[in-house]
């Protein structure tokens, strides 16, 4: 016999505790931009967008930053029904080369437009990664002597 369940206000509390434990990586997309006022080239996915999407990465400038999350996540309630559903994780980009080699850095106009949420069980071994979630936003041009924070909100109920 089988049967559906409800999962209740609780249960999105506790699986923030386990989302915020889990994630442990950030990959911060970007593209490298002929003059900083072009456009960022925006990919459509569906939910089967996963890893296989950031290792097809590397041509025309697009590339990832593959970031440790090593500021705890937050987490808080998105409702009085909740009590910390909704968990907040935070990155920075760091280093001058993305994963597929091209260059991160301002003087090639770099622009970080997207970012996933990943889980890396070893992390000296990305092909074990799997990425839970992905976003897109508005470009953020590196500039000069500065990097680029991320923060993504991932709410559960």
């Amino acid at each position: 016999m089988s049967t559906e369940i409800l999962v209740l206000y609780g249960g999105a509390d506790i699986m923030a505790r386990f989302l915020a434990g889990a994630i442990n990586v950030m990959y911060i997309e970007f593209q490298n931009l002929a003059h900083p006022a072009d456009p960022v080239t925006r990919p459509t996915y569906d939910r089967s967008g996963g890893r296989a999407y950031y290792d097809g990465l590397g041509a025309g400038g697009k590339d990832y930053l593959r970031i440790p999350i090593t500021v705890s996540p937050e987490r808080d309630a998105s409702d009085a029904n909740y009590e910390g559903n909704r968990v907040t994780f935070f990155a920075m980009t760091e280093g001058t080369v993305g994963v597929h080699g091209n260059t991160f850095s301002d003087v090639v106009n770099s622009a970080v437009h997207g970012a996933a949420l990943v889980y890396a069980p070893d992390p000296n071994d990305q092909t074990q990664d799997i990425v839970y979630s992905r976003a897109y936003f508005d470009k953020q041009l590196k500039a000069a002597n500065q990097q680029v924070g991320v923060t993504l909100v991932n709410q559960m109920n």
